[in-house]
């Protein structure tokens, strides 16, 4: 196998598909394109092993795209390839390719011949170029390009957005079948919150949308199902977005749509255009971080809480949409007990998930610079998690770690509803962490808990540390197993069940729902 040009991706799972490298593959001349090939692992698989496919493919030149979550992956790749075949052209590129004049000692920085910072369609077209042909030949083809081929850090001017192939057809009938469909309809984002990089990409730019609703009709066509919107903020152009829901709308009962919006601005020709959708149709992610007005103030942010609240419940209350909305521990400023009452105010709007973060050290973005200045302590490797604020001690962050844990397995996930709702409906955060403690002492572990573990630990807590008669609590939790794939009743609730208990008449009686997607699993519990 003799492939000149390979592209490399390490994903955080299968499902998941890499839409840097089909944009960039779609974008290579049509000769350069014929000689490239994309591969993609996840983190589960080896990078030594990783290396060895790519030299199995007798590579010229090798790219990298590189994310916070696969950069121990793609260090170790790295230094494989360079250690064992230097004379491969090895490249970089991604949002964790930022500052990397200050990073140069680090094993994928170092290795690297070129790290490419920005969008790098045009600087990864003209690069291969310049490999396979001859610097010549790039400068040619890409002037704009000509100054910085050469140079160890090429930073990428933005590239015409009418002038870029849109990089659909490189989907694949495996990536529709089984993996998340990633498309964007534009670029950057209106806002400057601290700690996140699309805080300087400035301005919004976006692709025409004839262009893309006649590729979307093709993914369509093909079968594709599920859309997620890469867009930082849709409802940033409100024309824009009825009009991507009206393209939509004749498919509203066969399709799945993710879309980022902020909660502050939803007029109410937005509100009508969205409830014409079906329960399970649109998920809409809500990046809310924080109810604390000065903590926002620190990070960037806006804030007018009793108004984002209110559009969440409205939203919630006047369309079948799925709320995913964010919170982000540890951001400067904010306590404990400030971050448990903003939890509370957002729980009670109403929205189906709260996805607890921690906040991370993005090199490059605004709040990266700050660190110091605010007192923030960050892990050194990656993630680069918040270990310690000046409001927020170690002990704390830690705990709510596992809380966060916990609430996406039990909560979001909508494995146990009704027993977490039963057990903490009132002072929900408090009572939630003396769970989570509870649990992590008796099992020392945060994953990798089977669910019949977690209906033992679940009865045990409920008949020793909550006010639940095991009849009570076994009735309560057999609801809840039997929600999922589950035919059988496990041993330590079978002695505190009634006599005519009945297995299919309890899954009748809780609308059980088998095999669905995470967010339609709540419809069983609204």
């Amino acid at each position: 196998m003799n492939t000149p040009i390979v592209l490399v991706a390490c994903n955080a799972r299968y499902s998941h598909s890499a839409f840097a490298l089909k944009t960039l593959r779609a974008n290579l001349p049509t000769d350069l394109r014929a000689q490239c090939a994309t591969v993609e692992w996840t983190l589960q698989n080896d990078p030594v092993e990783a290396a060895y496919d790519i030299l199995a493919r007798s590579p010229r030149i090798v790219g990298l795209s590189v994310y916070l979550w696969s950069l121990p992956f793609m260090r170790t790749l790295a230094e494989t390839l360079k250690s064992t075949h230097p004379e491969i052209v090895l490249f970089a590129g991604g949002p964790e390719i930022a500052r990397p004049e200050r990073r140069l000692g680090d094993p994928l920085f170092a290795c690297a011949d070129v790290l490419i910072v920005g969008e790098g369609e045009r600087a990864v077209a003209a690069l291969c170029r310049s490999v396979i042909d001859s610097q010549d030949a790039a400068k040619r083809e890409f002037p704009e390009l000509a100054p910085l081929l050469g140079q160890k850090v090429l930073v990428a001017p933005k590239p015409d957005m009418a002038a870029l192939a849109l990089p659909y057809d490189e989907y694949t009938d495996e990536d529709l079948a089984h993996r998340i469909l990633y498309v964007e309809t534009g670029r950057g984002c209106p806002y400057r919150c601290a700690f996140c990089l699309s805080s300087s990409d400035k301005p919004l730019r976006y692709f025409d949308l004839d262009r893309l609703f006649a590729a979307f009709q093709k993914l369509l066509d093909r079968g594709a199902r599920s859309f997620k919107f890469l867009d930082r903020t849709l409802n940033a152009s409100l024309q824009r977005a009825l009009k991507i829901l009206e393209f939509f709308a004749p498919y509203r009962d066969r399709v799945a749509l993710h879309f980022e919006m902020v909660p502050h601005e939803i007029p109410d020709a937005l509100l009508d255009a969205m409830a014409q959708f079906p329960p399970g149709a649109i998920q809409i992610e809500f990046g809310v971080q924080t109810l604390t007005p000065h903590v926002a103030q620190n990070i960037a942010r806006q804030l007018d809480a009793e108004r984002l609240l209110h559009n969440l419940h409205k939203l919630r209350t006047h369309t079948h949409v799925h709320i995913h909305a964010d919170l982000i521990a540890g951001l400067p400023g904010e306590s404990f007990d400030e971050f448990a009452r903003g939890f509370e105010r957002l729980r009670t709007s109403g929205v189906q998930e709260i996805q607890l973060g921690i906040l991370k050290r993005l090199k490059g973005s605004p709040l990266d610079d700050q660190a110091e200045r605010w007192g923030l302590v960050f892990a050194s490797e990656p993630p680069y998690e918040i270990l310690q604020t000046p409001t927020m001690s170690f002990v704390e962050l830690t705990r709510f770690k596992r809380f966060a844990r916990f609430y996406d397995t039990l909560v979001n996930n909508a494995n146990f509803p009704l027993t977490i709702e039963a057990l903490c409906h009132d002072d929900f955060f408090a009572r939630f962490m003396h769970l989570t403690q509870w649990i992590y002492a008796h099992t020392l572990a945060t994953q990798g808990i089977s669910q019949t573990r977690w209906v033992a630990l679940l009865f045990e807590y409920m008949t020793t540390e909550a006010p639940f008669s095991p009849q009570d609590a076994a009735l309560l939790i057999i609801r809840d197993y039997l929600r999922s794939r589950k035919e059988d009743i496990p041993p330590c609730l079978k002695p505190h069940l009634p006599a005519d208990f009945s297995i299919s008449a309890c899954k009748r009686a809780s609308h059980a729902n088998v095999g669905r997607l995470r967010q339609e699993k709540h419809l069983d519990v609204e």
